[in-house]
């Protein structure tokens, strides 16, 4: 008896070794009997049901012969183990010899083991005859060894209820382990599925706390790989290197097309094509250091006096600016070398390094002048000692001593940079014709203010200059002679940009004004009054002349016209037919629209699509009328001053002037509008420049200002771009840049400011402050 239950313990343990061993290799392990049992974990959670097994790779075992039902049972439930593959782009990307996922629908679940492996059910393993207790007792026998297999210390009071890990070793304290989150293998990546839903019911994440207890979170699995380069774009080049292997079959190619070329008599045509890019390379070579070296000579005064004999000698004089002194300068040369002032002159780079040169030197004496141009000090508007002076301070005069005795007929700022103006030097009233021979337009910078950036002459007096706001670096030169021209101030060849053609201008009348019309399309095309009466419009073209077409030829008013009332002129017939056209005006909202001032004292309006007509003529001065301007804040209350001795304020669609202003004896040259204070307007006569303030007075201008001794008149006046300061020219080139001083600050509602100054002194005229309201908002 007692060798038969041996037998039966060697065929048990032997059936036990095999189902281990066979187990090992369906789970990937490795199994020793004789080892510590530590490679398979197991994890239970007290909250949960459910268990998981996270299995590590190992050798594979030896494969076992006649597998018994329990193993097979165990090989059905670890089905999971076989993945799907995964193909990409026909690349297989499936992950070899993974563990198992522990969550989805593929993972092991120990509920079913435990429910197949309970004290009350039946098993899978053992074998052999006996009785019932022996039989409960073989079974008993197959579970423990079950567990020992996969680490475990059964208990038989509850199975699956207390897990006792037993991995590890001998001698250590036991203790019953807690379901935690199953820790992962580093650099292990798990199984997946790229075909299958994962199943994620029941899944709770423990690691944050702030989640409620049945709240459910989802874990996706994604598998970042790097895959091979995708070229998007690829440009190859068609040159090559000189030094290159290929430069001499490329020379060779070209010279083949040249040559064919030459050879070929086929008709030509002028026709657009797109020609490959030439992309050219950069390319660094390093040099040896130039080294120099100290050499001393001895030079007794016999060699000079001897060496300066044999030079040519070169004496030239050069007037002061500002004195009537003449200095002499003395230069010598050698027979047959290139006189260094002609080099020079022709040297760009010289003119650039001069200029820059230039610059600093002047900034050393003018930087505290240039700080207030620049508005950066600022009046305080809290301070409590404020005046209101309307004060202009001068901070430096623009002059050279080519322009000197040539009176500044026009100045235009540049829309694009405040620093730059532009300067016409011609004649302002009649000058001899040996004066009137020459004439310059001069472009000045705040940061140069001794000498010009530019400087371009001319055979004849200029009388106009305006810069496009489209296009900030042309600018439009208004000839005495009737001619005009446009230059790129950027380009530095002094050479026009177009010209205008005699066939297509006849006149030879002085342009008076210029107006740069803004246009939707990329035409640059100007306005031009003539002396004569004419209306041009010129179209910059590719070629060098400008395209000239009559927009319209004035006639002198014979009867009587809306505006103010004129005594009538004895009966008599007028020399010339045709007005004198001094002023244009484009309007600011209907950029068709322009207004003409005359010698006659009317205004013309007319349209740029209707030629040779006007839509409507006013008297609005008793003499000639020197200049039209609109509010910055309402397009349609404009100024217009002339010979009368007055500046009106008017209103579109009131042929009554809403404003007289009157200086004195002495005709108003020139008037503008503040750009920053709607009440504001500045105006110049030959003798002194008046501050109006419409808000505080009307009778008399706030401030005179006068410039130079009293025989110089003064001719143009204008704000700058920012309004802070004003430019004043007179009658012999100077040029004036001031500074406002002691202004008052700008309203914050310009055009309720303006609407109040104008229904003030519209109290007395009830009628006309009638009108003006039934015109409603005449803003912007």
């Amino acid at each position: 008896m007692k060798s038969s239950r041996t037998s039966l313990k060697k065929k048990e343990s032997s059936k036990i070794e095999q189902i281990s061993t066979q187990l090992a290799s369906l789970v990937s392990i490795h199994w020793d009997p004789e080892a510590l049992q530590s490679e398979i974990l197991l994890e239970d959670e007290r909250t949960s049901d459910r268990k998981s097994v996270t299995f590590q790779q190992q050798h594979p075992s030896k494969p076992s012969a006649d597998p018994s039902p329990f193993t097979l049972e165990l090989r059905e439930l670890l089905s999971c183990r076989a993945q799907q593959e995964v193909v990409i782009d026909e690349i297989d990307y499936t992950p070899r010899g993974l563990a198992p996922t522990r969550y989805g629908k593929d993972k092991y679940s120990w509920d079913q083991l435990q429910s197949r492996w309970s004290p009350d059910g039946g098993g899978g393993g053992g074998g052999g005859g006996g009785d019932d207790g022996d039989q409960d007792q073989k079974q008993t026998e197959d579970k423990a060894e079950v567990c020992s297999i996969l680490s475990l210390d059964w208990s038989e009071a509850e199975f699956g209820k207390q897990v006792k890990s037993v991995s590890e070793p001998e001698g250590t304290k036991t203790t019953t382990t807690k379901m935690e989150e199953p820790a992962q293998a580093p650099d292990k990546v798990e199984a997946f599925d790229l075909d299958q839903e994962p199943d994620f019911s029941g899944v709770i994440d423990r690691r944050s706390p702030s989640l409620e207890k049945d709240a459910k979170t989802y874990h996706v699995k994604i598998l970042l790989t790097e895959t091979d380069n995708i070229i998007l774009y690829e440009s190859a080049s068609h040159t090559v290197a000189r030094d290159s292997d290929e430069a001499a079959a490329v020379l060779e190619q070209n010279a083949y097309y040249d040559n064919k070329k030459k050879n070929r008599r086929t008709a030509m045509a002028a026709a657009e094509a797109q020609t490959p890019e030439m992309l050219l390379k950069s390319r660094g070579v390093n040099t040896e250091r130039i080294r120099r070296q100290e050499v001393a000579s001895f030079v007794s005064n016999y060699d000079m006096y001897d060496t300066y004999n044999d030079l040519e000698r070169h004496t030239k004089e050069i007037d002061l600016a500002e004195a009537s002194s003449k200095i002499e300068i003395t230069t010598y040369s050698r027979e047959g070398m290139e006189d260094i002032d002609d080099m020079l002159n022709k040297s760009e780079n010289f003119h650039l390094s001069s200029m820059i040169l230039e610059r600093l030197l002047a900034g050393n004496v003018y930087r505290e002048k240039q700080k207030r141009f620049r508005n950066m000090y600022m009046p305080d508007p809290l301070d409590v000692d404020a005046k209101y002076l309307y004060r202009l301070e001068t901070l430096w005069t623009y002059k050279t001593v080519e322009t000197s005795g040539k009176a500044v007929g026009s100045a235009s700022w540049c829309p694009a940079n405040g620093d730059i103006v532009a300067i016409a030097y011609g004649i302002y009233r009649f000058t001899k014709f040996d004066d009137r021979s020459s004439g310059y337009v001069c472009v000045w910078s705040i940061k140069n203010p001794v000498n010009p950036e530019r400087r371009y002459q001319f055979s004849v007096p200029v009388t106009a200059v305006a810069f496009s706001k489209k296009t900030p670096q042309l600018l439009a030169v208004g000839l005495y002679d009737g001619s005009v021209q446009i230059w790129d101030i950027m380009d530095n060849s002094q050479r026009p940009v177009g010209v205008s053609e005699r066939k297509s201008s006849p006149g030879f009348e002085p342009i008076w004004d210029i107006e740069w019309i803004e246009s939707d399309d990329d035409k640059d095309e100007i306005l031009t009054a003539s002396q004569d009466g004419t209306i041009m419009k010129y179209t910059l073209n590719i070629g060098h002349y400008l395209i000239g077409y009559t927009q319209l030829r004035l006639d002198r008013v014979e009867c009587e016209t809306e505006g103010i009332e004129v005594e009538k002129k004895k009966d008599g017939i007028d020399a010339d037919r045709h007005p004198q056209a001094l002023s244009l005006k484009i309007h600011p909202v209907r950029k068709d629209i322009y207004f003409i001032g005359t010698d006659e004292g009317c205004v013309h309006r007319c349209s740029i699509n209707y030629s040779y007509q006007h839509s409507g003529v006013s008297r609005m001065h008793s003499g000639g009328v020197f200049g039209i301007e609109y509010s910055p804040w309402s397009p349609k209350v404009f100024l217009t001053c002339g010979g009368d001795w007055c500046i009106r304020i008017w209103i579109e669609d009131i042929n009554e002037p809403i404003l007289t202003l009157s200086t004195g004896f002495g005709p108003i040259q020139a008037a503008h509008w503040s750009p920053v204070n709607s009440t504001i307007i500045i105006s110049v006569t030959q003798d002194s420049v008046q501050l109006w303030d419409l808000k505080r007075r009307m009778l008399k201008p706030a401030s005179f200002t006068t410039f130079g001794d009293s025989t110089t008149a003064l001719t143009v006046v204008k704000f700058t771009n920012c309004g802070r300061s004003a430019l004043v020219g007179d009658s012999e080139g100077r040029t004036y840049i001031c500074a406002l001083e002691d202004m008052p600050f700008p309203p914050h509602f310009q055009y309720k400011e303006l609407q109040s100054a104008l229904y003030k002194n519209l109290i007395c005229k009830p009628e006309l402050l009638k009108l003006v309201k039934r015109c409603g908002y005449l803003g912007y």
